[in-house]
Formats: C-alpha cells, sequence, structure tokens
C-alpha cells in the first residue's frame, strides 16, 4: 500500500512540477498589478520614450500593455513587436531619421527625368492641375520611407495579427479625418497602425485604411490614458513629452499660429486625460526644452532627457519593480508570434490609378515559390515609388485557402492628372546687366496604358520660350522611348568690346526634332543617351547700338549690326551621366556628358546683303563637360571642366554654338560676354557649410571660385597669356526656392563684377 502511494505521490510531482515551473512567468504576473505604459505624440522628443523604457528596464519593472500614439505608437509598437529599449535606440540612431521623415531621397537613386526636374524647377514638390483647378497633396511628405523601414523591422509578425498576442499586447491611437472620431488599432499589420498614427496634419500625409482617412492620434488622443485603463491597467506609467504652447511673441507668421492650434488640440486632450491618473499611477512629464517636433539631430539628448525623467521618480517606480529572476521569467513567459519562413504561393497586385497593375506586376517581378523577405520585396518597390509617379506603394503577407501570398497596393499620384513644377531666376550684376525668368514645367504622365508623357517647359521674363516633347516608351516604360519635340526661344544677347557693352541682339530659335532616348542604369538612375535628328531656325536681329570702327585718317564710323539668318539640318547624339548628391552645392559624386552635332545641310545669310556663307554647308560640333565633388567634413572641393570645338568654314555667329561668361562661366564677365568656334573652361570651387537645417537639408556656404577659360575662333585666343581668369567669393544658400548666391568675382584688366544669383546657374 506505501509503494502505491509513493508512486502516486511521484507521478504527480513529475506531471506537476514542469507545468508550474513553466507557468511561474503567469503566476507572477496575477500576483501584483497590471503596469501598463501609456506613450505621446511629439515628433523627434518622443526619443525621450526610448529612455523611459531602458529605465524601467534596468530597474526590472515588468511592462504588460502599451497604449501609444503618434512617436509614442512608434516607439511602442517596436517595443510591442519584441525590441528592446536598446534595439529601438540602435536601429533609430542607425538611419538618416530627418532624411527619412521626410522622405529624402537619395539623388542619385531617382531618375534622370527627376533629377533634371529639381536642377530646373527647384521651388517645392509638383502642383496638381485638373478641371477644378490646382490642386495639393494632402501632406508635405508622404512618408514611404518610414513605412518601409516599419513593415521590414516588424516583418516577423503576421499581418492579420491581434495586437494581444504581440510580445506585449497594444494599441495605436489614429484620428478619422472624416469625421473626426477617435480610431484605436488592436489588430492588423503593426507597421500600417503606426503610420496611421503619426500622420502628424500638414506635414505627413494621412493614410487610407478600410475606407477611412485617417491622420495622427494626437488631434483627439495624444496621451491615451483612457485606452490603457481599457486593456485592463491596474496602474498607469503614462509619458507626456508633448509640444508645449508657444508664447506670445513667438505667434510671428502663419506656420507658428498653424503649430500653436494644433499644440491646442492636443493639450486641451492631455490636460483631460490626466485627469483620469489616480494616486497610484505616475506620471513623467519629461521637460523636453526646446527640442523641437523635427528635432531629430538632438535624438540623444532626447534621450537622455527621458532616462533622467524617469530617475527622478525613482522611489514611486521602485515600488513597482519585481527580482531580477522573476523579470527574466515574465521575459520567457511573453509570447513569440513569429511567421514560420513564408512561400511566396501568389502575388495580387493591386492599382487604383491610370498605372496598370500588369505593368507594375513586372517592374516588381516577386518570383512565386521565392521565400518571402520584406526587405527584399520593398528593396523591388523602392524603384516605383523614387519614380515620383506613386503617392504609396506598399505590400502585405496575406493567407489564402491555406497558403501565403503577397498583396502589392499601388497609388498613383492623386492630385494631377495635370502636374506642375516652377522654378525662379533671377541674375543681377554690378554693371547693371540683369535678367529675371519664371520657369513652369508640365507634366502630364499615363496619356496611354503604355506610358506615354506629355512634357512641356515654359519661360516667362527677360527670355521667353516653350519646349514641348512626346514621350512614347518603345518597349518596357522604363526603357527606350522616341519623342518628338519643338523647342521655341526668344532672348536677347549683349555684345561688348573689351568689357563694355555696345550692342544688343536679339535671337528668336525654332527648332522642330525627334529623338530616341535610352536610359542608363535601372529605371535611368545613371542618366540617359539621346540620338536624333532636327531641323532648326535662328534669326538674329539689332535691338540696340552697333559697332564703332575708327578709321585710318582718325574718324569713327558706326556701322549697323547685320541682320542674319540660320537654317540647319543635323543629327544629334549626347548623352549624360549624373551622380552628384546634390545638383547645386554637391558634396559627393560626378556629373559628366557631352554633345556630338553633325550638320547635314545650313544655310546662312546676312540681310539685306547678299547670302556671303554658302560655302559652309555642313559643319560638326563637339562640347563636353563634367563635375566632380568630394568631401571632408563641412569642407567641400568641386572641379568642372568644359570644352568644345565648332568646325565650320565660316566665323562664328553670336549666340549660337560656344559661349562663356556669367556665374560658374568667368564669373567676373557678362553671360555669353565671349563666343567662338572653340571653347575651354576650368573652375575650382571651395564650399564650407557654415550652417545646416535639418528642415528639407537647408545649408549655408560660404565658398570660393577660380575659373580659368576663353571662347574664340582662333588657336591664339587659348594661348596661357590670352585665357581669361575669374576670382570670386561668394555666401551660397539651399533655400525652400532654391539656390542663392551672393558674392563678387575680379579678373585681371579690371573686370569686376558684384553679383546677385537666385535659382540655377
Amino acid at each position: 500500500m506505501r509503494f502505491f502511494i509513493f508512486l502516486l505521490i511521484t507521478l504527480i510531482n513529475l506531471f506537476y512540477w514542469p507545468a508550474a515551473s513553466a507557468n511561474s512567468g503567469v503566476a507572477a504576473i496575477k500576483s501584483r498589478p497590471k503596469i501598463c505604459v501609456v506613450l505621446s505624440g511629439g515628433g523627434a522628443r518622443g526619443f525621450a520614450h526610448i529612455g523611459v523604457l531602458k529605465y524601467l528596464e534596468e530597474q526590472h519593472i515588468p511592462v504588460d500593455c502599451i497604449a501609444g500614439t503618434s512617436m509614442g505608437a512608434v516607439v511602442g509598437g517596436l517595443y510591442a513587436s519584441g525590441m528592446s529599449a536598446t534595439d529601438i535606440e540602435k536601429k533609430l540612431n542607425d538611419i538618416h531619421l530627418n532624411n527619412v521623415a521626410l522622405d529624402i531621397v537619395d539623388r542619385r537613386e531617382i531618375p534622370q527625368t527627376l533629377r533634371e526636374d529639381d536642377v530646373n524647377y527647384p521651388i517645392g514638390g509638383a502642383f496638381g492641375l485638373n478641371k477644378d483647378g490646382v490642386t495639393l497633396p494632402l501632406g508635405a511628405v508622404q512618408a514611404n520611407q518610414f513605412l518601409e523601414i516599419l513593415q521590414n523591422w516588424t516583418s516577423h509578425l503576421p499581418s492579420d495579427i491581434s495586437f494581444d498576442k504581440l510580445t506585449i499586447p497594444f494599441r495605436a491611437v489614429a484620428t478619422d479625418l472624416g469625421t473626426g472620431e477617435m480610431v484605436v488599432f488592436s489588430k492588423g499589420p503593426i507597421s500600417t497602425a503606426i503610420r496611421a498614427s503619426m500622420a502628424a496634419p500638414g506635414v505627413f500625409a494621412p493614410i487610407e485604411i478600410d475606407g477611412r482617412l485617417l491622420t495622427d492620434g494626437g488631434l483627439v488622443r495624444n496621451l491615451p490614458i483612457d485606452i490603457a485603463r481599457d486593456m485592463g491597467a491596474d496602474i498607469v506609467i503614462a509619458v507626456n513629452i508633448g509640444t508645449p504652447l508657444l508664447p506670445r511673441g513667438s505667434l510671428t507668421n502663419f506656420v507658428s499660429i498653424s503649430q500653436q492650434m494644433i499644440n491646442i488640440l492636443t493639450e486641451q486632450n492631455v490636460n483631460e486625460q490626466k485627469k483620469l491618473l489616480t494616486p497610484d499611477d505616475i506620471l513623467i512629464d519629461a521637460n523636453l526644452g526646446t527640442i523641437r517636433f523635427m528635432d531629430f539631430r538632438r535624438a540623444q539628448e532626447a534621450f537622455d532627457i527621458g532616462y533622467q525623467s524617469a530617475e527622478a521618480l525613482n522611489a514611486k517606480l521602485a515600488v513597482l519593480s519585481v527580482s531580477p529572476d522573476s523579470y527574466l521569467a515574465q521575459l520567457k513567459a511573453r509570447p513569440s508570434p513569429n511567421l514560420p519562413p513564408v512561400k511566396i504561393a501568389f502575388v495580387d497586385v493591386q492599382s487604383s490609378g491610370k498605372i496598370p497593375s500588369e505593368d507594375i506586376r513586372r517592374q516588381l517581378n516577386i518570383q512565386v515559390g521565392s521565400t518571402y523577405s520584406a526587405e527584399e520585396i520593398n528593396r523591388r518597390i523602392t524603384p516605383l515609388i523614387n519614380s515620383g509617379q506613386y503617392e504609396s506603394v506598399t505590400h502585405s503577407v496575406v493567407q489564402r485557402d491555406g497558403e501565403y501570398g503577397v498583396e502589392v497596393s499601388a497609388t498613383p499620384l492623386r492630385w494631377g492628372p495635370n502636374f506642375l513644377r516652377f522654378g525662379l531666376e533671377l541674375t543681377s550684376g554690378f554693371d547693371g546687366v540683369s535678367g529675371f525668368e519664371l520657369q513652369v514645367g508640365h507634366r502630364l504622365p499615363w496619356i496611354n496604358e503604355s506610358g506615354m508623357e506629355l512634357r512641356n517647359d515654359l519661360q516667362f521674363g527677360t527670355n521667353y520660350g516653350i519646349r514641348s516633347e512626346l514621350r512614347q516608351p518603345l518597349t518596357d516604360r522604363e526603357e527606350t522611348y522616341v519623342a518628338p519635340y519643338i523647342d521655341a526661344n526668344l532672348r536677347t544677347l549683349s555684345l561688348y568690346a573689351d568689357n563694355d557693352r555696345i550692342a544688343e541682339y536679339g535671337i528668336q530659335s525654332v527648332k522642330l526634332g525627334v529623338d530616341l532616348g535610352v536610359p542608363l542604369g535601372a529605371y535611368g538612375d545613371k542618366g540617359e543617351v539621346r540620338t536624333g535628328l532636327f531641323v532648326a531656325n535662328y534669326h538674329l536681329r539689332p535691338k540696340l547700338g552697333g559697332i564703332l570702327t575708327r578709321l585710318p585718317d582718325g574718324e569713327f564710323v558706326l556701322t549697323s549690326l547685320a541682320t542674319e539668318k540660320l537654317d540647319e539640318i543635323a543629327f544629334h547624339s549626347r548623352f549624360i551621366i549624373d551622380q552628384l548628391d546634390e545638383p547645386f552645392f554637391p558634396s559627393e559624386g560626378y556629373r559628366f556628358g557631352g554633345e556630338l552635332i553633325a550638320g547635314i545641310n545650313r544655310n546662312s545669310s546676312n540681310l539685306p546683303d547678299p547670302d556671303i556663307h554658302n560655302d559652309f554647308r555642313g559643319y560638326q560640333q563637339l562640347t563636353f563637360h563634367s563635375k566632380w565633388a568630394k568631401s571632408d567634413g563641412k569642407n567641400s572641393l568641386n572641379l568642372s571642366m568644359q570644352a568644345g570645338a565648332r568646325a565650320q568654314s565660316g566665323p562664328s555667329a553670336p549666340g549660337i554654338g560656344l559661349t562663356l561668361g556669367g556665374f560658374q562661366q568667368l564669373t567676373a564677365y557678362q553671360p555669353d560676354q565671349f563666343f567662338g568656334n572653340y571653347l575651354l573652361y576650368g573652375n575650382a570651387t571651395y564650399l564650407f557649410r557654415a550652417l545646416n537645417f535639418d528642415m528639407f537639408g537647408q545649408a549655408i556656404f560660404i565658398g570660393t571660385s577660380l575659373e580659368v577659360g576663353n571662347a574664340g575662333d582662333h588657336s591664339s585666343d587659348f594661348a596661357l597669356a590670352k585665357l581669361r581668369k575669374s576670382l570670386s567669393v561668394f555666401v551660397g544658400a539651399k533655400t525652400i526656392i532654391g539656390p542663392v548666391y551672393f558674392g563678387m568675382a575680379a579678373a585681371p584688366g579690371g573686370a569686376f563684377n558684384l553679383f546677385l544669383q537666385l535659382g540655377r546657374p
């Protein structure tokens, strides 16, 4: 009998003891209050949340649930997905958060057409135009890069997961723009929930989910204490990092007033939520001082303040601490809802605009049967987003009929179908020569399913011009295309004797042509080659002045300027490879290109004089240019070179062919002051980045340039003694309306120029 009792006790212990050990963490949780952390919104100030979580970890204070808004949802969601505070800090520090937050893409990763548009039209982004008038995007930034990163970091989780089954139960708060209602995310792709919660109004575009247009949750619940209560919290640790109201003296423009309105809304709902705190709860009001919403460069400072703010409340927090063994046991007891390796059984592509789904599928080229990798699929998606034709392209893993697949959702730009870009150019010289031009670019993409695009470029001001081009892809949309075009210009050219302006020409030109274009690199991210045939007509007409000649007898004779017409038919081929990181103040990279023109026929005449140039029916012109940039810290060196030769039997015509002079073309001299059949030019520019502003990469530079070169018809014009030199010093700035330069330049012989340059050089 005793043997059977002993055997029974042994069997009970054998089966009970492992189960009791496995559930010791759960038992410990049940024996203490449920602690929920509430994290508020506040942009870059949210790095303080990481510092708080880091302190809680060190003090062995367990976190049983998390509710977050905006940046609080970012940190809280990543923490709930299984990352530690140290993991989050490291991942966020390893990326350039300001560039990610503002969707600033490396210029070397966008197509050549967009690089050219950024040079010609540096004012802001594209404006939409439709039957209702001018339209704008829903936000300054689409936040595609941030969503991509969130997807990569949370790809181990099922896309339809309940947030109660995360490593730590989690809730994210957003606002329905249509109704003003609070939206609480408790399931679904965690990356999408976080993206909706952090869509700060006016900065990040809202996101559409299940037919609702959602924006930042801070508008309705910036410190969601009531959500934590709904999750069963016994004790709330609330971390408030919201931006305080601006003082009266700072309300000086519409930007500060708009910011103040949002701050008022958030502060009001934060104050209401604070009333829900009990004496057992803990409020951490992190005093982040002057750290602003977009001050990501001060991330470490915000982290330290968060840590110190939690440390200052150690007396209250210590009560919640558990033993190291119990804390470790509870960590081990947390669920691990990771996806197993997924084989892609199908790929679904949904497109809501003109761009065909099959075209998107072809570009992505996701292979059925391959193992799912969020990083790999997002790498394939990135070129589509960088093409500038999509508002967003996202993907998710979905399950259907027992199999896993990838679902891609592409949303083309919705504020079209026509798009406008603008540029502004102002040139002012010391001698009174100045110019003002407004550039307008019009783009109408996707005229047909193969991707035909209409491109119009207009120029108004001192000079007038219009270029209209139709691009029709011949094979895949991002590969070879044919482009018929018309290009017409009316501009003024000044003529100089030494450094004195003596006359003005009006030059009218019309060119008709057709090119075959071939992008270089994937999606044209290296450059392009264009080859084609054109017919051109030039008409030179005198506007002011003439040529004063002194006769042998000492008398002066004023000779009127000749009127000249030129007709050309020519083949041309040009290429450009552009890998500069910035178009105007580059710090790294290179750019080089050239053009070969082979004239088939050319007629020239001086009117009303008889034709005197019929002896040069054909001509050839070859030009080459290059630029190289290298930096060391705040110091940059730019080296550039140009060369050209024009083979023809007659002299060069003013303003047609090769010209030199003006800003960064021998700055001490005037625009197009020198012309000829040959050109040689070199430039060395030093730039010091004096001030750097994180917002959209704006900066102020101090620079100096040394330039050497000439243009002329004879080899003697390029003898060392005859090469023209120019030395300039300037202050430059990258601004929201384009590059700005102000400085002075001098040259041997008395040439001097005090210049102001706005827009492309």
